[in-house]
């Protein structure tokens, strides 16, 4: 289950596709959230009836839908986002880790006045993420007014409308940290639009490392997450819960990122 309008979404959904092609498996795509319990209960006849198992991308810290496919006794994995305290199989890489390395980088480049434009505040993705980069720059002796936080939805268009307010305040900051790629495609957009020039005057870097990301056009500095190995991983993982029953403790798969640096971000002026 994913959001198609993220590029990131759609490659792991390839590569689930693949992975459990090769493990004998088809896949249904079910492009909703599921995160509310009308949802569910709309799905059920399609997940008591069809599905062998479930590969979740999209849940929310307060989706009823991990419970409930618990308690329905449904082979279930998490894969990009986890959920707090459930037993089930996840596949994630680090966030705190991951929005720390973020923070690292930008104040290593001079930067003293950052701006977070993060994705939901219901996210595991979002909400770790900005507790690394928090707890970095906190560590750092970088003071807490220093550094100014919006929450906004993973769309290139509200990652837009918040670099428009947060590079309107009156200390405007000189390095943003996106929640993903996604939202610094619209950071780097508001940025064109009000003539600040990236990374001279402002840098960003997202997370996903989206192919275009490494494009020429864009050069997007951004963490990456193994998209492919996620989906392996969770193809693999989910597969083996189906073979065994349900049966078995849940494995929590934390996957390596990557900085990679490209145009997006240099020295503070």
């Amino acid at each position: 289950m994913g959001a198609l309008h993220n590029r990131f979404m759609t490659l792991l959904l390839t590569h689930l596709h693949d992975a459990l092609q090769e493990l004998g498996y088809q896949i249904t795509l079910v492009i909703d959230s599921m995160n509310d319990s009308l949802d569910v209960l709309a799905f059920r006849p399609l997940i008591d009836g069809y599905l062998d198992g479930l590969i979740f991308a999209t849940a929310t810290l307060d989706s009823p839908v991990v419970a409930e496919m618990q308690r329905r006794g449904i082979p279930m994995v998490l894969v990009v986002r986890s959920v707090d305290d459930v037993m089930v199989d996840t596949v994630e890489i680090d966030n705190i880790h991951a929005g720390a390395v973020a923070a690292e980088h930008l104040y290593q480049l001079g930067h003293r006045r950052i701006g977070l434009i993060m994705g939901p505040q219901n996210t595991s993705t979002s909400r770790d993420r900005a507790k690394g980069a928090l707890d970095w720059f906190r560590e750092a002796g970088l003071p807490a007014d220093a550094v100014s936080i919006l929450w906004c939805e993973y769309t290139t268009e509200a990652g837009y409308s918040s670099a428009v307010s947060m590079l309107g305040e009156s200390i405007p900051v000189t390095g943003i940290v996106a929640g993903n790629d996604t939202i610094a495609l619209g950071v780097l957009e508001a940025a064109k639009r009000q003539g600040i020039p990236v990374p001279n005057q402002l840098s960003i870097i997202g997370f996903d490392d989206m192919p275009m990301a490494g494009s020429p056009l864009v050069g997007l500095t951004s963490i990456r997450q193994p998209v492919e190995a996620m989906a392996r991983t969770a193809a693999r993982r989910l597969v083996e819960r189906i073979r065994a029953g349900g049966m078995g403790a849940p494995v929590h798969d934390v996957l390596p990122i990557q900085l990679v640096r490209r145009d997006t971000t240099g020295p503070a002026s």
